[in-house]
């Protein structure tokens, strides 16, 4: 049956399908207290008693409730109506990042960037609120008609104290393209995880294309395993290489090589991003790319491993005899090049410590220089000569670079900017941004009136600023007005007027006021109140409707007769009739009304027979 035109929890009204999935239909709606259009996703009929669709729907509840941020989809009401689990979000009318990718690819970096900060400020939230995402894709990020990038759909999301692991089945099927490879084997799951997904995401905007295809989701998932995607610029050749970078590390497959977060991600991006608008791009050299790996364990993907002794002796003797070849071939060349040869170990991304030990082990001398690095953590090698795995004279002395981390950049002057541009401004340059509140009667509302340390200072990316913003002239206290029986949007202007702020708005049956109506406020009428302090109020909501099955006796039966029935309840009067036939004496009659009341009966005189309380 369908549900397009009915009132759906006595407050919502179905207006028309937006989508529907496996779990869960999605309807737009209009919250005809409030008069404005959501979306409500409501779970299939079908699915109500399937504990794990069921599951699945409140954990995406669950986790909903502790995010609020602009770059995510609002949630305003979470709840059950006659048996169906339901949640009311934000209405955004747009498209899909999947969409405007199917239309425009490969988009321009500018715009990819864009959006690339709208989802990792919805990530930098929920992480920090401890939710994992865990299915960042191009169909779960909307971009609306004003251009704000919203990600939605948390559904298969977690929240981490809870602990998890995910391995590929058929319920995730449609995200295999973006999965993380330590999703796709089943380890244990990070916040690392969405930024690799970001990265995938940033790659199909950038070149209109999914860097791992394969006949099935499982061989899908072994790519993401094995690793190896083709870089962008390979494809598109006018991609910046600082944005080119930004996607390789994100996409690494070795979590540790990628950014450490979604907030690092994000500076990389910011930064770049005022490189673009400068005009200085294309000035840094492509990263080191991972190496394809052949050797892991599908177990965790559902692909059986050949189990056949035969074949296991014969891979081994093959492989003995790859490396007695191999050491009569270096021993030759030792003879024809005059001196011991060896092959130089491979320390690039060891600890200072790490490396030493692996170079006397293997006899070789080193020498070490200090050097400052933004890609590798300080006291790793992030350079050697002769190369890794090189052959060299065990005379040789090999050269290590070590990073002494990222070198100290000077503050930047943000006194007298927003407080949104000076965010900006000094998270580009990698600094961490700490915000104080202080009144000033100079300073213009939101404005930096000072910052700490002061522009010029110098400190390493990664620390503290701390600005001072105004918080506009210091308020003073008044009256509290009286707020009972206005609308919510009259009750809002006399706030507003008062310079207070309308805070949480919840619902209740009243017999005494309208739907709509405020009801209660959380402070007093004629309480001194300081300016910008929150109210919280109650609104009256729709009266639920009850029955009741009355009996209607009359003195005579001897010939028909039609009795009146006046419902005097919380949603005003109205008159019913019964009829009674020839020879009927007693009759009864179902009614609804709506809180409490009266049903007044009387007969067709207009004389009242009985009058009955209604509860």
């Amino acid at each position: 049956m369908s549900m397009i035109g009915k009132i759906f929890a006595d407050r919502y009204k179905l207006i028309k399908i937006l989508g529907t999935g496996g779990m869960a239909d999605v309807y737009l709606g209009e919250d005809i207290m409030l008069n404005k259009l959501i979306a409500i996703k409501i779970l299939k009929k079908e699915l109500i008693n399937n504990r794990e669709s069921v599951r699945y729907f409140k954990n995406e509840a669950e986790v909903i409730s502790h995010l609020s941020h602009p770059n995510i989809v609002e949630v305003y009401d979470v709840g059950m109506s006659e048996g169906n689990p339901y949640i009311v979000m934000e209405y955004v009318e747009g498209k899909t990042l999947k969409d405007i990718i199917r239309e425009k690819a490969p988009l321009s970096a500018t715009f990819s960037i864009y959006v690339m900060e709208g989802v990792l400020s919805a990530l930098i939230h929920s992480h920090k609120k401890g939710v994992i995402h865990r299915d960042i894709k191009p169909h779960n990020i909307m971009i609306n008609k004003s251009g704000e990038v919203k990600v939605m759909d948390f559904g298969i999301a977690r929240i981490t104290d809870q602990g998890t692991t995910m391995t590929i089945t058929n319920d995730i099927v449609g995200s295999v393209h973006y999965l993380s490879p330590e999703q796709a084997s089943g380890a244990e799951i990070t916040e690392l995880s969405d930024v690799y997904s970001s990265g995938i995401v940033f790659y199909e905007m950038l070149t209109g294309r999914l860097p791992y295809e394969g006949q099935n989701p499982v061989s899908v998932a072994v790519n993401h395993i094995q690793g190896g995607l083709v870089p962008p610029k390979d494809l598109i050749e006018d991609i910046p290489q600082e944005v080119e970078n930004i996607v390789l590390k994100a996409t690494m497959r070795d979590p540790k090589k990628r950014f450490k977060s979604a907030l690092e991600m994000n500076i990389f991006i910011e930064k770049t991003r005022l490189l673009m608008e400068a005009g200085k791009i294309n000035q840094v050299k492509r990263i080191t790319l991972e190496e394809v790996n052949t050797d892991f364990d599908k177990k965790n993907l559902g692909v059986k491993k050949k189990d056949n002794k035969q074949d296991f002796k014969k891979i081994a003797i093959i492989t003995g005899a790859v490396f007695v070849s191999l050491a009569i071939i270096l021993g030759l060349m030792s003879i024809f090049n005059g001196g011991a040869k060896k092959i130089v170990p491979d320390v690039v991304g060891m600890t200072q410590e790490d490396a030493i030990a692996k170079l006397k082990e293997s006899g070789f001398q080193y020498t070490i220089e200090g050097i400052y690095s933004e890609d590798v953590d300080k006291g790793e090698v992030a350079e050697q000569s002769p190369d890794g795995n090189a052959l060299s004279p065990v005379s040789v002395v090999v050269k290590l670079k070590v990073s002494k981390g990222q070198d100290e950049i000077e503050v930047p002057n943000v006194v007298g900017s927003s407080e949104n541009e000076a965010r900006s401004v000094l998270k580009a340059q990698g600094f961490i941004v700490e915000v104080a509140k202080e009144f000033s009667k100079e300073v213009p509302l939101g404005d930096v009136i000072r910052q700490e340390p002061g522009a010029g200072e110098k400190l390493l990316p990664g620390e503290k600023v701390l600005i001072i913003v105004s918080d506009g002239e210091q308020l003073v206290k008044i009256k509290m007005p009286n707020l009972i029986g206005k609308t919510l949007t009259s009750a809002e202007q006399s706030l507003n007027a008062s310079k207070l702020i309308l805070g949480s708005v919840t619902n209740e049956e009243s017999g005494d006021y309208l739907p709509g109506q405020v009801i209660k406020q959380s402070v007093k009428p004629g309480i001194d109140v300081q300016q910008g302090s929150t109210v919280d109020v109650v609104i009256a909501k729709e009266p639920t409707s009850k029955v009741k099955t009355i009996e209607i006796t009359r003195a005579d039966s001897a010939n028909p007769a039609t009795y009146s029935i006046l419902i005097s309840d919380s949603k005003g009067s109205r008159v019913e009739t019964v009829s009674f036939a020839g020879g009927v004496l007693t009759t009864q009659k179902t009614i609804t009304y709506f809180g409490v009341g009266t049903a007044t009966i009387k007969d067709q005189n207009g004389n009242v027979v009985d009058a009955i309380g209604l509860e």
